[in-house]
């Protein structure tokens, strides 16, 4: 009877969980298990995912979620086993948007009275898909893989390459003309890479036009802050004695900065300070002084700090030319130094941390 109660134990008992599967890759280093590999796998694998490069670990999504998480080349992958809605895609190309200063709610919308023949407009976010791009998101998941196009297609400068992209709420995708003809034409960017390095603090790529720039300046500029303002409104305006540079926010709900350009006699040096640019859209800006002939009052950020700070507007005198707005890049290094482009002169200037600056040509 004894010997028959330990077998009938025997066959009752639960057999061993079977030990998840398994992929690695030695190009990153990184593995792919569970849930993740699952979905990984049936939702197109290295073409639409790229390779791991985290481990799976714990960490707060932008939404205020909280659970296990891996990042690859071109997405991050979330699972949401617990709250039942398995594995979700992060909303990437939002994110990106919204660092570089571009928030999509801000972008220019498409007409919907004037959307193109083959096109189809989405209302949700006043965007239209056409063409090359329409075909690519329909044919690989459409809605539920990319989500809503979030902005027009366009031409766009990366830091390793520049083209037609459009971006959409979980990706960026991009057309190589190089690969046409080939399976290849439309790629996804990689903006899980991109956003990694960005809050991990590691080293991005410089702009492209400004890479030689850069690289002259050796050390100075030579580990970049992923994630540069590309094309982004800048302004300038010129004084007596100096200049003032107003750049955009690096996300959608900060302000932008305003830089004071000097020469310092103490240091003979050319220098600069910054200040939060307060001013907002429509606030009017009093300054009671007379204008002198063949000066200008500044206006806008510009006049509201001129006028408020009497430090700034004795160092640089009245403005002697109307405030100039244009297309600008803004990209920042780790060591606290900022490069600033100016498209109509095509020159750039050098912010070093220690507050020196320099005006330089772009090294083509």
């Amino acid at each position: 009877m004894l010997i028959t109660a330990i077998f009938s134990s025997l066959a009752t008992a639960s057999p061993a969980a079977a030990a998840p599967r398994e992929r690695c890759f030695k190009e990153t280093g990184y593995c792919i298990t569970g849930s993740i590999l699952d979905y990984w796998e049936k939702n197109g694998g290295l073409s639409v995912f790229g390779y791991p490069i985290t481990p799976l670990q714990t960490e707060w999504n932008n939404d205020g979620w909280n659970g296990p998480t891996q990042w690859f080349e071109r997405d991050r992958l979330e699972d949401h086993s617990s709250d039942r809605q398995g594995i979700l895609a992060g909303r990437l190309g939002a994110a990106y948007l919204d660092i570089t200063g571009r928030s999509w709610q801000n972008l220019p919308k498409d007409d919907p009275n004037a959307v193109g023949t083959g096109c189809r407009y989405f209302a949700e976010t006043g965007h239209s898909l056409c063409g090359k791009f329409l075909q690519y998101w329909s044919k690989n998941g459409g809605l539920e893989r990319f989500g809503y196009p979030i902005s027009k297609e366009m031409h766009e400068e990366l830091p390793t390459w520049g083209g037609t992209v459009q971006y959409f709420e979980r990706r960026r995708m991009e057309i190589h003309p190089e690969n046409a003809g080939t399976q290849y034409e439309v790629l996804l960017g990689l903006l899980g890479r991109e956003l990694n390095t960005y809050y991990t603090g590691g080293c991005g790529d410089v702009i492209s036009s400004l890479q030689k720039t850069a690289q002259a300046f050796g050390q100075s500029f030579a580990c970049a802050t992923p994630l540069p303002m590309v094309g982004v409104q800048i302004a300038t305006q010129q004084f007596e004695r100096g200049q003032m540079v107003w750049v955009p926010g690096q996300t959608s709900t900060s302000g932008g900065t305003i830089y004071v350009v000097f020469f310092d006699n103490g240091r003979n040096r050319t220098v600069w300070q910054s200040y939060y640019d307060g001013w907002t859209e429509g606030q009017p800006v009093t300054i009671t002084d007379p204008v002198p002939t063949g000066k200008v009052a500044p206006t806008r950020g510009f006049g509201k700090l001129w006028s408020e700070i009497p430090s700034v507007r004795n160092t640089l005198g009245w403005a002697v030319a109307t405030e100039v707005g244009e297309a600008g890049h803004v990209q920042s290094f780790r060591n606290g130094n900022t490069m600033i482009y100016r498209s109509s002169s095509d020159r750039v200037y050098l912010f070093y941390s220690d507050n020196t600056v320099d005006d330089v040509n772009r090294i083509k």
